[in-house]
């Protein structure tokens, strides 16, 4: 007799169990692809359904022929999200999770971890791969027959957790993996990718799917998707599922923002020095004037390695940048030095920098804006700041896709004359300011701002 025919008293005890009525229904592209894989990758864009997707694959394993003699349910599965917390709050409880199949599922903390326990009696172990810790729980969580990988190309430690994952799936008489994630291009990724288009490698399998795909997908939602992402390059990688492939000559890859990027809500309660960086456009008809907020941390906690580290560390915290007339940009610029409670505005002097003084003191003399000057190329200046993020020194609180678009695609060694980076520009000298410290003069009229309102 087989492994897969032991059949225990839990397996039979299963099998008397009718499974929850369901009302979801799988839309064509959530379906699970032909042939006898042990790994999907479902790519694709925000809301399109993937959750969902991995959702229900999870449930039909769960509710399906067992695979372990002698537990309940018959079944040893594991969810993985990026965060322990993502797990429950997406995977299990959220809207496309598997509360949607199973009301009657329940989430509880144990000594041995969090687990879901679908009505059946399966129980699934949640993972993070977010730190260290979240590694070493995998390392030692036992072999499973299933894994959900949910949002993989945003664990922190990818690598590492996607090894052990791998190696515990060996449960049963097949083994398999769903991993539901918008792709980006990191290494793992790529080489999946590859595995994935190899007629040879039978094992891996791949999906795509988009944000039209989907429709059921609240039509706010889905506007201000397309509104953030729409004609970007970013876009590819948000809204279509694609890889996007680095630009030869850029000096900032995915790689180099995405594992150090930060969730608003985890972002540092308290910043040491806000500065507002504006690279100026003189016409309303002309480039876009680039305006974006950094902040500094002088001492941040690292929580991967549990400690502080005594180097300053920069955090890109908005992107307000916005074609307009010098008058239109200079209210934008003000209002965004109040909005984040900034301590300067810093500004390029060699573009309009007499403009930037004179229209932002026309409406709040009170505002200190600092003057840069350009004296090195844009390259020159932007390298060291590149350096910074490969050093994991600078943080982007959240998506600014415009802003990563122009840092991702502009030619330090083959410049376009007819294009202007200007958002780059703009975060590149708030940068500059907050990490390098270069000298400029202040050029304005300053008054303590930090009294108004009581006079």
């Amino acid at each position: 007799m087989s492994f897969a025919e032991v059949r225990s008293p839990w397996a039979i005890a299963a099998d008397m169990i009718d499974p929850p009525e369901r009302t979801f229904k799988r839309l064509p592209h959530q379906y699970p692809p032909p042939g006898d894989w042990m790994f999907w990758f479902l790519f694709g864009g925000r809301g399109c359904g993937k959750t969902a997707a991995a959702a229900a694959e999870f449930y039909d394993h769960a509710f399906g022929p067992p695979c372990v003699p002698g537990v309940p349910g018959g079944h040893w599965m594991s969810i993985i999200a990026p965060t322990l917390g993502d797990g429950v709050t997406s995977c299990a409880n959220g809207p496309s999770g598997l509360r949607v199949h199973d009301p009657g599922m329940k989430v509880s903390v144990t000594p041995g971890g969090t687990i879901v326990k679908l009505s059946n009696g399966v129980e699934a172990k949640i993972f993070g791969a977010h730190t260290p810790e979240d590694v070493e729980r995998l390392r030692s969580g036992g072999n499973r027959c299933f894994a959900w990988c949910e949002e993989m190309a945003a664990w922190r430690y990818m690598d590492e957790a996607w090894q052990h994952m791998r190696y515990g799936l060996r449960i049963g008489p097949e083994p398999r993996a769903i991993a539901s994630t918008t792709p980006k291009a990191r290494r793992l990724i790529r080489d999946i990718i590859k595995w994935c288009r190899d007629p040879a490698n039978k094992q891996y399998a791949m999906t795509h799917a988009t944000t039209d795909d989907n429709p059921h997908l609240q039509e706010h939602i889905r506007s201000m998707l397309f509104e953030d992402y729409g004609g970007t390059r970013l876009g590819r990688q948000e809204l279509y599922g694609e890889v996007l492939e680095d630009v030869e000559g850029a000096l900032w890859e995915e790689q180099m923002v995405e594992p150090y990027r930060i969730i608003p809500r985890l972002q540092p309660e308290h910043y040491d020095t806000v500065v507002v960086g504006v690279d100026p456009s003189l016409t309303e008809a002309g480039d876009e004037c680039g305006i974006v907020v950094g902040g500094k941390v002088n001492h941040y906690w690292m929580p991967d390695k549990m400690e502080f580290d005594t180097m300053p560390h920069g955090f890109v915290l908005a992107d307000y940048s916005r074609q307009a007339h010098p008058a239109e940009w200079a209210k934008t610029v003000i209002k965004t030095y109040y909005d984040h409670e900034a301590n300067y505005v810093v500004a390029e002097q060699n573009n309009g920098g007499e403009l930037v003084k004179v229209n932002i003191h026309a409406l709040d003399p009170a505002i200190p804006v600092k003057l840069v000057h350009a004296s090195r190329g844009k390259s020159k200046r932007a390298e060291p700041i590149a350096t910074k993020y490969e050093q994991g020194r600078v943080h982007h609180i959240g998506t600014h896709g415009h802003l990563e678009d122009e840092m991702y695609t502009w030619d330090a060694y083959d410049e376009d004359p007819s294009w202007s980076p200007n958002r780059m520009d703009a975060m590149v000298w708030a940068m500059t300011e907050l990490l390098l410290g270069l000298p400029a003069s202040f050029q304005t009229s300053y008054r303590d701002h930090r009294l108004r309102g009581r006079r």
